[in-house]
């Protein structure tokens, strides 16, 4: 029944006042109603049971209050049995408003009481207090049958604090409150009930339980000081309780609970609360068990796409232990590897490329083959999107070799994957197309055909599809294949991840470029106009995925004829990925290869413009290791022909014309 954890506490033939219930045996009360009452009884009229009333109670707890206007008004009766009805739920915190009631006792025979409206004007303490005041004067006014009432919000139940007395004047309607956080300085086994956001009941239950009877070795004040300089002023602490729920609700940092632990730990006697408190400490509060979860957590966020979200939780984190590398080793650098994996995801690969060299090193040294697989694995994967892929490669070759034994079957295909589509952009086509249908099989015959990493594998494979220059009658089988391929990627992803996950939007860009590669260029167009659309409003202006994108949007507009207007998007993409990948990267080198193809065919002067574009791409490849590109290598020395001698017999006699109305990319992106 509602309020019906409201109590009058009362004596054999009298009422002594007002309560409530705050745990199934326990009733807060004032310590002035209770004081020269031995053996008072407790009942619970709002339950609407005769076996709720009349309860014998003993005095549990008596605070210090002893005449008018001393400090600590409270008591807790311990009831002769636990009652099964819900207890109060006491708040810490409150809003200055009206619609507060306080449940009191005014008459000798009155049973069931009556209803006190209050408001409480301001949040401020006087001394220990909060000042109410009646709402209205036409009804029940503060006086001492109100004494040890709970003060709720009428709406929701929640208790703020205990009325404790009326103001001495007659004409003035006002009285005073015992707040909930004022109780607890006095009574500090309330905190085992209440929800507090800095631990669970039961870790909060028994830490304080070992710090109960435990005293510290130096003042409590000065301890806080040292441990947080420049936090600010701090009160006399009455126990080691009250300085621990100090730092916890007081103070800023994730980690302010530990750091303080730490050193009281140190101070605290006698030795069994000592030994006490490490052990409790190892068990709830211990860095490498966080390092730990906030890296795990991490990588969650990473794969649902939030990877901003991800940077923020990994640099906080890692600002906060910083120097914990020689105490934390593996769980620090495993952390600080999943923020390098999550900068990568930013596009941000210098700095992802410096903090994997950093982990690979630690972990050839101290880490056991399983992680070292993963470790490498993740470093390779950088390589390969930062352009490295010479040295993902070789990584992978030396991971596969040397640390696979132990390792998940997992793992090692992780590893397989990230390895072919290193060779896969190298130009080994075939190939990749033979080892990705194998990886795809191995991760089916493990059951995991919706694995992340059997999805990538079906991507490489149907790249490798598309690209690779079959025998004229085998195309339009390896088309359908590589569309069917891209079809079921993108599905599984917007179906495990949502639309707008950037996984799945990555997805979508590649089928977009599936279908462009097939001739199916209208169809691929408008994939990668919204796709790209939604890139730019999830990742940004200039992320890779985005890039890339645009891309294979430029490259629909080449296939369809759209000279112009491909190579003013090439031109855009190829400023961006000098930007963020560099002069060499091999996605820099195809896109300029395609801006100088789509520049040669729109003839006239722009066709002299191809020359330098297709000369430096051509020769950087070559420099650069892809001469199996054939698709790259072949464009520039295309757009070369084209420049040289094939562009102006086709201007001369109009073979080639822009269409009419070409597809524009949409400004609205």
């Amino acid at each position: 029944m509602k309020g019906a954890w409201r109590a009058r506490v009362h004596g054999p033939d009298r009422t002594l006042g007002a309560g409530f219930l705050v745990a199934p045996d326990l009733v807060l009360t004032c310590a002035h109603v209770v004081l020269e009452e031995t053996a008072p009884l407790v009942s619970f009229p709002q339950a609407g049971r005769g076996d709720l009333l009349g309860l014998r109670a003993t005095v549990h707890m008596m605070g210090p209050w002893r005449a008018q206007d001393d400090l600590g008004d409270v008591a807790v009766l311990r009831l002769e049995r636990a009652v099964d009805i819900g207890p109060a739920k006491l708040v810490t915190h409150a809003s200055p408003q009206g619609g507060y009631v306080a449940h009191g006792f005014l008459r000798p025979g009155d049973h069931t009481g009556a209803p006190l409206e209050l408001v409480l004007t301001t949040t401020d303490l006087f001394g220990e207090w909060q000042h109410v005041r009646a709402a209205t004067a036409h009804a029940e006014i503060p006086d001492k049958g109100f004494s040890g009432a709970a003060v709720y919000d009428h709406e929701t139940g929640d208790v703020i604090g205990m009325f404790t007395d009326k103001a001495t004047s007659a004409t003035r309607l006002t009285g005073r409150m015992l707040p909930v956080s004022s109780i607890r300085r006095h009574w500090e086994e309330l905190d085992d009930v209440l929800d507090l956001p800095w631990l669970s009941q039961d870790e909060r239950r028994e830490l304080r339980r070992i710090v109960a009877a435990a005293g510290a070795g130096t003042d409590l004040r000065e301890l806080v000081q040292r441990v947080f300089p420049g936090s600010g002023a701090h009160p006399d602490f009455r126990s080691v309780w009250d300085a621990i729920r100090h730092v916890a609700e007081e103070l800023p940092g994730e980690d302010r609970l530990r750091r303080f632990l730490y050193e009281l730990v140190k101070t605290l006697t006698p030795e069994p609360a000592r030994n006490d408190l490490r052990r409790w400490i190892r068990e709830h509060l211990d860095t490498a068990d966080i390092l730990r979860a906030q890296s795990e957590l991490a990588e969650r966020l990473e794969a649902l796409g939030k990877f901003d979200e991800a940077r923020e939780r990994c640099e906080e984190v890692l600002r906060r232990y910083k120097g914990s590398e020689t105490a934390y080793g593996a769980e620090y650098l495993l952390l600080l590897h999943r923020f390098a994996m999550v900068l990568a995801r930013l596009g941000d690969y210098p700095q992802a490329l410096e903090l994997t060299r950093r982990t690979m090193e630690y972990f050839r040294e101290h880490g056991d083959e399983r992680v070292l697989l993963r470790v490498a694995t993740d470093r390779a994967r950088v390589l390969h999107d930062a352009g490295e892929l010479r040295a993902a490669q070789s990584l992978m070759d030396e991971a596969l070799e040397r640390w696979t034994a132990a390792a998940d079957p997992l793992d090692v295909l992780a590893a397989r994957t990230v390895r072919l589509s290193a060779r896969n952009k190298l130009g080994h086509f075939l190939e990749t197309r033979k080892e990705a249908a194998k990886i795809v099989e191995d991760y089916r015959a493990l059951g995991h055909e919706l694995h992340p990493g059997c999805l990538d594998a079906m991507m490489v494979q149907a790249t490798a599809l598309i690209i690779l220059d079959y025998p004229s009658r085998e195309v339009p089988q390896n088309e359908a294949k590589a569309i069917e391929l891209m079809e079921h990627v993108h599905r599984v992803r917007e179906a495990e991840l949502g639309r707008d996950n950037p996984h799945t939007l990555a997805a979508a860009a590649m089928y977009g470029r599936t279908l462009i590669r097939a001739k199916r260029e209208s169809a691929g167009l408008a994939i990668l106009k919204e796709t790209a659309a939604r890139l730019e409003r999830r990742l940004g202006a200039e992320h890779p995925v985005l890039l890339e994108a645009r891309h294979w949007y430029a490259q629909g507009l080449l296939a369809d004829n759209q000279f112009k207007r491909a190579a003013t998007v090439f031109s855009d993409v190829l400023e961006g990925r000098r930007r963020i990948l560099g002069d060499d990267h091999i996605d820099t080198l195809v896109t300029q290869c395609r801006l100088a193809a789509s520049t040669a065919l729109q003839g006239r002067m722009a066709m002299f413009r191809a020359i330098p574009l297709a000369y430096q791409a051509l020769t950087t490849a070559l420099k650069g290791g892809y001469r199996h590109r054939l698709d790259l290598v072949g464009d520039g020395l295309s757009s070369l022909l084209l420049t040289t001698v094939f562009a102006p017999i086709l201007q001369l006699f109009s073979i080639v014309e822009p269409r009419a109305h070409p597809p524009t990319w949409p400004e609205d992106n």
